[in-house]
């Protein structure tokens, strides 16, 4: 019998392919080794990373296309990254010490800087409390202390006390 008559070759599947995940897990095993090159690293676990890593991106791109739709754009940006992150509990509470370059700030704008509508008869939102009467003074002058040092032909500087800049 002739050598040539033995078994065909097949085609080298790889392990995110038998894995059925996107991400390569053959660089997952890599950077473990990296990370941890001490300890022996089972077959499963660049795996699980791999579908782990994959599943946490799916999530997040979709809710920034979602972001993207609503502000009526055809591209995802980092700013919309963000809006998805921060508007997803668990992905904001998994992320929240992560800056996002280029992603900006989330908008909002504190209730007491907005203005308050005019003519409006309804009950304050605060309380106000009435100030006690104090005492009247006796006319005295209050004393003030000089600074020394003036310059010729200018005025003295004034020291501003509790301002730093």
């Amino acid at each position: 019998m002739s050598s040539r008559g033995g078994k065909k070759k097949s085609t080298k599947t790889s392990r995110s392919t038998k894995a059925g995940v996107i991400f390569p897990v053959g660089r997952m095993l890599r950077y473990i080794k990296r990370g941890l090159p001490k300890y022996r690293i089972g077959v499963g676990a660049p795996v699980y990373m791999a579908a782990v890593l994959e599943y946490l991106t799916a999530e997040i791109l979709e809710l920034a296309g979602n972001a993207a739709r609503d502000n009526k754009k055809g591209r995802v940006t980092p700013r919309h990254i963000l809006l998805a992150i921060a508007n997803d509990e668990e992905l904001n509470q998994l992320l929240k010490g992560v800056t996002i370059a280029a992603g900006g700030v989330l908008p909002n704008i504190h209730p007491e800087l907005l203005a308050k509508k005019r003519g409006t008869k309804g009950k304050p939102e605060t309380q106000v409390t009435p100030t006690p009467e104090k005492k009247p003074k006796s006319a005295k002058k209050p004393v003030t202390k000089k600074l020394g040092g003036k310059k010729a032909g200018g005025k003295a500087k004034s020291k501003s006390y509790g301002t730093k800049y």
